[in-house]
């Protein structure tokens, strides 16, 4: 399957088009998968609490995972979130963030599967910060085969001279030129079913 160009995913019998995504929860190593999420949850949740404090939001994160998922499906947000991303060349992901509904986790983690350079080249992976009062910056990043992204899903804090303020962020894929680019994007909150 090519992968599309839209600005817009569209999402077709549990498959994202978006660059080309397929849901595998519940498809492929659903222990693996599930272990990643609680594993690396706990390491993360301390981290995304510590934000809510520096930026003055009263949330707080529960310490495990499967307490997160209970959060999420009490909000009817029941959908897993795990996707392996394919961009063909010309495949690419427009600048967004990977919010599901009202609960969300400030983090989410992507595992890369291919090397640049060698499996495609161009897809690299982008993340803007809107900094307040200015204009946004982009940073671009070229990921290496095992290499794992941890990033933020809405924003981050940032210490400034007054104290710490709120910068949103999104990330995409720039267009790949050639080859075949494989992720594994992890999200810890699960989706609207």
């Amino acid at each position: 399957m090519q992968a599309t160009r839209t600005a817009k995913p569209s999402i077709w019998n549990g498959i994202v088009l978006a660059g080309e995504s397929i849901n595998i929860s519940n498809i492929l190593y659903p222990e693996l998968i599930t272990t990643i999420r609680e594993q690396v949850y706990a390491e993360i949740a301390p981290v995304a609490n510590q934000w809510m404090q520096e930026l003055a939001i009263e949330k707080t994160f529960p310490s495990t995972h499967k307490e997160m998922k209970k959060l999420c499906m009490e909000h009817n947000q029941e959908k897993p979130t795990v996707l392996i991303l394919k961009y063909s060349e010309g495949g690419f992901n427009t600048l967004h963030q990977d919010l599901y509904g009202e609960i969300y986790f400030p983090m989410q983690i992507v595992f890369m599967l291919d090397q640049t350079e060698e499996d495609y080249t161009g897809g690299e992976f982008v993340i803007t910060e809107q900094i307040p009062r200015a204009q946004s910056k982009a940073n671009v990043l070229k990921p290496n085969r095992g290499d794992m992204l941890i990033l933020t899903t809405n924003f981050r804090p940032v210490k400034g001279s007054k104290g710490y303020y709120r910068v949103n962020m999104k990330h995409g894929v720039s267009p790949v030129h050639s080859g075949h680019r494989h992720s594994l994007g992890i999200i810890f909150h699960d989706g609207l079913s």
